[in-house]
């Protein structure tokens, strides 16, 4: 039976643009979320202009304010998420290595575990640091990590896709997709 392998190729594609667009051109969907922010306060200028000369007034122009105030906040949200993802990262690094450093401490294993549990503690906690020192840095490191698993996940599936167009190319339409069973029998004895 042939399987389609149409989902896999979409993936491919779609998966290496999104993953070469997040680890080499991140500006582009930077200029994205600026661009939808424009739409958005420029509609809601507009919105409050026609509203003063229609007579509607005070309902559509605090809409219209609200409105713009939503679509500056779009175009900073690249900024926000970028500082509030590696604020986030380092709390949980932080947390999680002052927890290993104590387990190390506290710990009754074998002398080269607890060593062990201490240089990753420490690694931990020093990440943190950096996350905390120097936010766009880490995020930056972190977009491009992302966009290369994206990119790596993607060639996969195109090599998923790959394979079954080969396996696909050795069916032939004389093999059936239901099997006959009808002359053939199966015996139950022990």
């Amino acid at each position: 039976m042939k399987i389609d392998n149409s989902g896999y190729i979409t993936k491919c594609i779609l998966l290496i643009i999104s993953g070469g667009l997040i680890a080499f051109f991140p500006q582009v969907i930077t200029w994205m979320f600026y661009i939808l922010g424009g739409i958005i306060v420029v509609s809601c200028v507009f919105m409050m202009f026609t509203s003063l000369g229609s007579g509607d007034g005070g309902l559509l122009s605090s809409s219209s304010i609200i409105g713009i105030l939503i679509g500056v906040g779009v175009m900073f949200l690249p900024k926000i998420l970028t500082l509030g993802i590696t604020i986030v990262g380092g709390c949980i690094f932080l947390v999680l290595g002052i927890i290993r450093i104590i387990k190390a401490l506290c710990s009754q294993n074998s002398q080269s575990n607890r060593i062990l549990s201490g240089i990753i503690g420490g690694v931990l906690v020093l990440s943190a640091i950096l996350l905390f020192v120097n936010p766009f840095s880490a995020a930056s490191a972190a977009r491009v990590i992302v966009g290369l698993i994206m990119i790596v996940y993607g060639v996969f599936n195109g090599y998923v896709a790959y394979e079954i167009s080969n396996r696909n190319a050795g069916y032939t339409s004389s093999s059936p997709d239901i099997i006959d069973v009808n002359n053939f029998s199966v015996h139950d004895d022990k």
